[in-house]
């Protein structure tokens, strides 16, 4: 009976352990052939996972002074892109300008004169999408003129400052691009323009210092004849003391 229960146990640990092995190699061969069927007929609930690089266009810009010219002159300043809208109830720009966004070494307050899809004074005009021409029908006003160009496409503005401008020399017609605002998706040129405004600049006339008033001639006339009375008076004093002495002394 020992010797019939020793072989039993021999089976049945022989049984196992063949059983355990089999399971041990089970995974690998199912991981090799896809589906477990030795053919790797690529059936397996596994996912394959390819790395994909995408190239992304830059959609910053940075505005340049040659993006806006007058004549053959190019913008004097430049600050932008600012996201937002430059005209309207939401719009800061001219708060901005007033705060003194340009440095212009001396006090102006701006004012917004015009703007390409409404009529104005000046007959300001855009033509061209993310690129084209501007012009104005008249000058901004007598002599030297300074004013700020804002580009603005669907999302952005940049704002270019012309300083002490002589139309008489630059005429009313200038070029823009729109590369310094937004870029298309292309990240090689602008996106095309919403509409152009132009700001003015009007130099704020600073107080003289009060001048230091000049005697009227009848007064200066007057204060000379008191001068000369006391002069001759103190003389006569003093040759009325010197002879006073001079008796004493004899």
């Amino acid at each position: 009976m020992t010797k019939n229960f020793s072989k039993l146990f021999l089976r049945i640990s022989i049984t196992s352990f063949i059983g355990i092995y089999c399971l041990a190699l089970a995974p690998s061969a199912l991981a090799k052939n896809g589906n477990g069927n030795g053919k790797g007929n690529g059936n397996s609930n596994q996912t394959s996972t390819t790395n994909t690089t995408t190239t992304t266009t830059a959609s910053s810009a940075t505005c340049s002074l040659t993006d806006v010219f007058l004549g053959n002159v190019s913008a004097s300043a430049c600050q932008g892109p600012f996201s937002g809208n430059d005209t309207g109830s939401s719009s800061t720009l001219l708060d901005d300008l007033n705060s003194g966004l340009f440095n212009l070494g001396v006090d102006a307050t701006w004012e917004l004169v015009g703007k390409t899809d409404s009529p104005d004074n000046f007959g300001f005009e855009a033509t061209g999408k993310n690129s084209g021409n501007w012009s104005l029908n008249q000058a901004l006003g007598e002599g030297l003129s300074t004013f700020v160009i804002s580009l603005k496409t669907s999302s952005a503005y940049s704002t270019y400052l012309f300083k002490d401008v002589d139309f008489a020399k630059t005429g009313l017609t200038g070029s823009f691009n729109t590369i310094g605002v937004a870029l298309d998706g292309s990240g090689k040129q602008g996106k095309d323009l919403s509409h152009a405004s132009i700001f003015r600049a009007t130099y704020v006339n600073l107080p003289e210092p009060a001048k230091a008033k000049v005697p009227e001639p009848t007064a200066t006339i007057g204060l000379g004849l008191v001068m000369g009375g006391m002069l001759i008076n103190r003389r006569r004093k003093s040759h009325g003391i010197q002879q006073c002495r001079s008796s004493q002394l004899s």
